[in-house]
């Protein structure tokens, strides 16, 4: 390959980054969805899945209709059901429930989720959670790009959205630590992937108003926090729009 010069570089017109829900899921790119234990990750990625699925907008951002594949390693079938039977149930949105692994080393389950690649070619896979589907260490920075390459090389034409969890030890109230780093294991998690989304209470648990945060934008401009509200039943999620707003 010849080298290019700086200005033939900036002269070359480079096509639109090809999204699923733009801005949060570009095709073929590595998504990190995290927040607090039962804070509503599951939710937000059910509806994102529903929304791929029927290719309708997720919350007024455009959306390319694909097929989704979601890979439960946390919670049983039986578990799961009963959560999402209030939802509109969408075409080309397909479960597979596991067990907890270490799927590095794992052959069983590559090749049960090569089988999976083979005959539904997703175009987006969501992984809950990233926890359970490897036993090594967290804080260890080289981990990342070794897990997300493993799934880039099972789905390869895939977006992959890993659903992550908080630190379950939190800063002090005053501290200056970055509340959008506040993911469980080394930072790496966050800077090898193309796009982070941190989900938070945006009020008192029993509200069920939450914040999306957009935390890691290669890709794409930095987008406008969403804020939605969730159904006392923990599945349903809308916009939230507030009463001034409604009023106006």
């Amino acid at each position: 390959m010849s080298p290019v010069s700086w200005e033939d570089l900036a002269g070359q017109t480079q096509a639109a980054v090809p999204f699923l829900i733009q801005p949060y899921i570009p095709e073929g790119g590595i998504i990190l969805l995290y927040g607090k234990t039962r804070v509503g990750k599951s939710p937000v990625s059910w509806e994102m899945a529903r929304c791929v699925g029927a290719g309708v907008p997720f919350f007024g951002r455009p959306v390319r209709q694909g097929t989704v594949l979601i890979l439960e390693f946390d919670t049983p079938q039986r578990l799961v059901q009963p959560r999402i039977e209030p939802l509109e149930a969408p075409p080309n949105v397909w479960f597979e429930f596991l067990n907890p692994c270490h799927l590095p080393a794992d052959g069983a389950v590559q090749r049960l989720l090569r089988g999976l690649e083979a005959s539904l070619h997703p175009d987006l896979v969501i992984v809950n959670t990233l926890r359970k589907v490897h036993q090594g260490d967290e804080k260890d920075g080289a981990l990342p790009s070794r897990l997300y390459g493993l799934f880039r090389a099972l789905f390869p034409t895939a977006s992959v959205l890993f659903v992550h969890h908080d630190k379950k030890t939190h800063a002090a109230p005053d501290s200056q630590a970055d509340p959008d780093e506040a993911f469980s294991g080394h930072l790496a998690w966050l800077n090898d992937c193309q796009v982070g989304l941190h989900l938070m209470r945006a009020g008192g648990r029993d509200t069920g108003l939450l914040k999306l945060v957009h935390t890691k934008y290669q890709v794409s401009a930095e987008e406008q926090t969403l804020r939605l509200q969730l159904d006392q039943g923990g599945s349903v999620l809308i916009e939230y729009v507030s009463e001034q707003a409604r009023r106006v």
